[in-house]
């Protein structure tokens, strides 16, 4: 933070924060943890606490918020239309585009895999 801080360009702040919501739609973190633990993290959310401290010093306000929306929205929609252009990658690459070395456990599965494919 001091680099940045004097000035010493664009600097990588690592920061960890609780994870509000579930790992996925089909994950129930209730199962595991007390909303009370929850609702305490949430009133520290760094979302909605630096939005306030935005909002207080004049930078950032529902107008601007709108209009943010608005374009990456329009850029989201502009990527998927441009995706479905393009031909849907090839089913091996969910194991070739994941690890530089594949391990050998994962190597049998894409075996297995091009095995099926070729019968």
């Amino acid at each position: 933070m001091d680099r940045a801080r004097d000035g010493g360009g664009p600097t990588l702040i690592e920061c960890l924060s609780y994870r509000l919501g579930p790992h996925s739609s089909s994950d129930d973190p209730s199962r595991y943890r007390d909303e009370r633990e929850v609702e305490r993290w949430r009133q520290r959310d760094p979302l909605p606490l630096y939005r306030r401290y935005l909002e207080r010093r004049g930078i950032w306000n529902d107008e601007a918020e709108a209009n943010l929306e608005k374009e990456m929205g329009d850029a989201i929609t502009d990527a998927v239309r441009e995706g479905e252009t393009h031909p849907p990658p090839p089913i091996e690459t969910l194991f070739t585009d994941v690890y530089f070395d594949m391990p050998p456990h994962l190597e049998e599965q894409l075996e297995d895999l091009r095995s099926f494919r070729r019968r």
